[in-house]
């Protein structure tokens, strides 16, 4: 990790310890925007932006899924601003990717007397756009990367993550405006994935370390048999486990930051980081005990976290079979 990933981490998670609280996103949300400028970590300097790269996206995405954070951040000031980024556009305010990679286009683009329309169904999307829409099409068999104000459906989806509701986007023929097509269209998009898969591979990267974190916390706490159950074998024979299961993850993402965040990379980290957040959450729970399985516990809000976010854009499986596809062009 870079030394300026490194500091930005460092002071992320102090911001989040004093300010954010789980489940509740959106209040912390403008601060980090506003106070941090996280909305622009991704985009050029040109266009008024921070600049970064993958180091610090992998730094910033794991404090966020360590403090469980919800909020825009993914489809916003990552998939948005780098699929703009990538097509040289100003960032616009508040805009959201509506897309959802190993997904079938379902967004068909017509034009009728100069004006362009869509029609179709995306989802889910990460949040509730607050701005408008970017939204790969088809049009006629040409893809497309459109822009769209106004217009669109906009429905909750059931959500295991409480932090983070989901909402699928509805068109009929609403306006929109084209941004590019044919193959800076598809590269836009190609890379806002490859971003997407990294911010969400580190969230889980985060939320597998709290999780353990909580865990090795409590195993030296609570005790039993006038001893801290952190002193039998079994215990620690787990927690060991489990730690191996977390480096290998946090060892995915800085292999990934070292390949520049391409898709090798973006694939393998969401594997070993999805993998690693289920299991550790999931026995996370199991080791704490009673108190594991009430509602209120902090384990349950990481546990959530980690399944929603180990699918949201594509499951380990899908990842893997992509991996493969590479290796095989290789």
């Amino acid at each position: 990790m870079s030394e300026t990933a490194a500091e930005l981490g460092a002071a992320l998670r102090d911001f989040l310890a004093a300010h954010a609280k789980p489940v509740e996103a959106e209040p912390v949300w403008p601060r980090l925007r506003d106070e941090l400028g996280l909305a622009g970590l991704l985009v050029p300097e040109s266009h008024g932006g921070l600049g970064l790269g993958p180091a610090e996206l992998v730094a910033v995405a794991a404090e966020l899924g360590r403090a469980v954070v919800g909020g825009p951040f993914v489809p916003t000031a990552v998939a948005a601003a780098t699929a703009l980024s990538t097509l040289d556009l100003p960032p616009a305010t508040a805009a959201t990717l509506a897309h959802r990679p190993f997904a079938a286009t379902r967004v068909r683009a017509s034009t009728v007397d100069g004006a362009v329309t869509l029609t179709g169904t995306v989802g889910p999307i990460l949040a509730a756009p607050p701005g408008p829409l970017l939204v790969p099409a088809d049009a006629g068999g040409t893809p497309v990367l459109c822009r769209v104000d106004a217009g669109a459906t906009l429905t909750a989806l059931p959500s295991l993550d409480l932090s983070r509701p989901g909402y699928r986007a509805e068109f009929r023929d609403t306006p929109a405006t084209v941004l590019a097509e044919g193959d800076r269209a598809a590269e836009a998009v190609r890379r806002a994935e490859l971003a997407t898969w990294l911010a969400l591979g580190s969230e889980c990267v985060g939320v597998a370390g709290h999780a353990l974190e909580l865990t090795v916390e409590h195993a030296r706490t609570r005790h039993q048999f006038g001893r801290p159950i952190g002193a039998f074998q079994a215990m620690q024979h787990k927690l060991a486990d489990l730690t191996v299961t977390l480096e290998v993850a946090r060892s995915a993402a800085e292999f990934a930051v070292r390949r520049g965040g391409d898709a090798a990379g973006a694939h393998t980290l969401a594997v070993k980081a999805a993998e690693a957040a289920v299991t550790i959450t999931t026995e996370a729970i199991q080791l704490h005990g009673g108190i594991g399985f009430t509602w209120e516990h902090p384990a349950h809000v990481l546990l959530r976290r980690a399944h929603a976010a180990a699918v949201l854009a594509g499951t380990p499986d899908q990842h893997r079979r992509a991996l493969f596809a590479l290796l095989d062009e290789e």
